[in-house]
C-alpha cells in the first residue's frame, strides 16, 4: 500500500513535464562517452527522453552489451552506419561469457511518436546525421521503441522517414570511435542485432557498467514512465529481472524476440554484416 501511494505521488509530481537539455554519461568497459538528450528543447522529444531517463533510473542499463557496431571496411566514413546497444546484458561477473548466457533487456512500454496511428510520426525533430541517437524500431512500427538505442556514424538521413527520431546526440564521439576499431563477430548469422559485436583483444564485449545523469539538480524528479516504475522497485533503483535466452551454436538460431531489433542498412552493408562471420580488425 505504502509504495503504491509513493508511486502515486512520483506521478502526481510529475505530470507536467517540460523540454529541457539533460546530459546522461555512460561509463564503458572501454570508456565513457556523454549523451544530450533534447539538444533543441523540442518538447515533442519528451516521451523519448522520459524512456530513456526510466531505464537509466531504474538500472537496466547497467551490463548492457554494445551489440552492433556496424562501419565501413576503408576510411571513407561515408560507409559507416550505427553503434547498438540497450537490447542486451551482458554478465556482471563475467561479461566474456556473455554469448553462452544471454538476457534480454526487460522492456517499459514502448514510445508512442505516431498518436494518430497513420504511419508516420507527428511531428518535426532532428535528422539521423552522425553523433545523434535514435531508438531501435521493430521494421515498419515507428511505436515500437523501448530500450535498445543506436548512435549515427555517418549521414543517415535515410532513415527519417522510417520513422526513427533522433533524440540526443552524443558531442564527443572519441570513445565510440575507439570501440569502431575493435575486432568484432557475428554472434547469429543473419541477425543483424547480434552481428558485428564489438570484441576486446581479451576476447570480451564491451558493456557499459555505469550510467547516470550528469549535475542533476538536487530535487531532480524523473519524469514520466520512471514514476511508476520506480514505485515498484526494491531499494537501490537496479532491476535483476531479465527474461534470460539462448543462442543454439549449430543452426545459428537465437530465442530472442525480434522486436525492437535495430534499423536496417543499405543493400551493400546488408551484404558485408550477414557474410562476415569471422572476428576481424577494425581499420586504424
Amino acid at each position: 500500500m505504502l509504495r503504491a501511494l509513493l508511486a502515486a505521488v512520483a506521478v502526481a509530481a510529475c505530470l507536467t513535464p517540460t523540454a529541457q537539455s539533460q546530459t546522461i554519461r555512460f561509463d564503458t568497459s572501454v570508456g565513457d562517452f556523454d549523451m544530450v538528450l533534447n539538444p533543441t528543447d523540442n518538447p515533442a522529444l519528451q516521451p523519448l527522453v522520459d524512456n530513456i531517463l526510466a531505464y537509466v533510473g531504474t538500472g537496466r542499463y547497467h551490463y548492457a552489451a554494445i551489440n552492433r557496431a556496424v562501419d565501413g571496411e576503408d576510411d571513407d566514413p561515408s560507409n559507416d552506419f550505427v553503434l547498438q546497444m540497450g537490447g542486451f546484458l551482458g554478465l556482471p561477473t563475467n561479461p566474456d561469457l556473455w554469448v553462452s548466457n544471454l538476457q534480454s533487456i526487460e522492456a517499459l512500454d514502448p514510445v508512442i511518436v505516431d498518436s494518430d496511428g497513420d504511419g508516420a510520426v507527428d511531428f518535426d525533430a532532428l535528422s539521423n546525421t552522425r553523433g545523434t541517437v535514435s531508438l531501435a524500431l521493430s521494421a515498419g512500427n515507428v511505436n515500437s521503441g523501448t530500450s535498445s538505442f543506436f548512435v549515427n556514424l555517418g549521414d543517415n538521413s535515410a532513415l527519417d522517414a522510417q520513422g526513427f527520431v533522433p533524440f540526443a546526440e552524443v558531442p564527443d564521439m572519441t570513445t565510440v570511435d575507439t570501440i569502431l576499431q575493435l575486432m568484432q563477430q557475428n554472434l547469429v548469422p543473419g541477425n543483424l542485432a547480434l552481428s558485428d559485436v564489438p570484441i576486446t583483444e581479451n576476447g570480451k564485449i564491451v558493456v557499459i557498467e555505469r550510467v547516470f545523469l550528469l549535475d542533476a539538480d538536487p530535487g531532480f524528479t524523473f519524469a514520466g514512465p520512471i514514476s511508476r516504475v520506480l514505485g515498484d522497485q526494491d531499494s537501490g533503483g537496479v532491476v535483476a529481472a531479465t527474461s534470460t535466452a539462448s543462442i543454439d551454436g549449430g543452426s545459428g538460431s537465437s530465442s530472442l524476440a525480434a522486436s525492437n531489433v535495430t534499423p536496417e542498412p543499405g543493400a551493400a552493408a546488408l551484404a558485408f554484416t550477414v557474410l562476415a562471420s569471422l572476428p576481424r580488425r577494425r581499420r586504424r
